[in-house]
């Protein structure tokens, strides 16, 4: 967001923060170069996008939508053949990383420049210099993998083949996960049947243990139960020759 500069770069970007705090797959609100008939995840329509603020539900077309308290999406159709799935994401009072401002832009800015814009038309729409197109998949990943270049290898510690399209949605899952968010709400807002989203929490990264070794001094001892006798040998740091 900080270089972007044209509305089409804005414009993804918002997308995409947007796309990060509910761990989106791509074809959720982008164009893929599948035809979206022919898979079972459809991109999301402005009708499946709702608020509410102050216990009000607000719909898609409320100017209050940026002021809202939170933000839902229901997700009609999805890879996993789940149907109507309605999560929702709270405000998080930063004015540039949160759900609420994020997709209250992006469909300000649809209604704003699509003509006869309405409930059924897709986020991904662009009015590009008075052409109605969407914002796509390619676009959208050769964007990321150019500002990842950008950055540079010695901040980031990868490159731009170790990123794509599928980063955000790895990426918020191990936002949560790094953030101590439970197993069950990272898969709930992830949409994931199963514990599959653990496939994205990546044992390398340097956060993943932080504080694990001071939680492993928290007990100095435990007694091991002996089944043939009536109390077990006692064990911990205290018995340790290096202690």
């Amino acid at each position: 967001m900080d270089i972007a500069i044209t509305d089409k770069e804005k414009s993804l970007s918002w997308l995409c923060i947007g796309a990060f705090f509910f761990a989106m797959r791509s074809c959720e609100y982008l164009k893929s170069t599948h035809k979206e008939d022919s898979r079972r995840t459809n991109i999301i329509r402005l009708k499946n996008i709702k608020a509410k603020m102050n216990g009000k539900v607000l719909d898609f077309r409320s100017k209050e939508l940026i002021q809202a308290d939170m933000i839902m999406i229901t997700f009609e159709y999805q890879k996993n053949n789940i149907r109507n799935k309605t999560i929702h994401m709270f405000r998080t009072g930063d004015m540039l990383m949160c759900p609420v401002i994020a997709w209250a832009t992006t469909i300000r800015r649809i209604l704003d420049t699509i003509p006869g814009a309405s409930g059924d038309t897709k986020v991904s729409t662009f009015n590009e210099l008075g052409r109605i197109t969407e914002i796509t998949s390619s676009y959208a990943r050769a964007k990321i993998r150019s500002i990842t270049e950008l950055i540079g290898e010695e901040i980031l510690g990868f490159t731009k083949e170790d990123v794509g399209l599928h980063s955000i949605r790895s990426g918020g899952a191990m936002a949560m996960f790094l953030s101590g968010v439970s197993d069950i709400i990272i898969q709930r807002i992830g949409r994931w049947e199963s514990n599959a989203f653990l496939e994205y929490i990546r044992e390398q990264v340097e956060n993943f243990t932080y504080g694990v070794s001071e939680k492993m001094l928290y007990n100095e001892g435990f007694q091991h139960l002996d089944p043939n006798a009536g109390i077990g040998e006692s064990y911990g740091l205290q018995n340790a020759p290096n202690k």
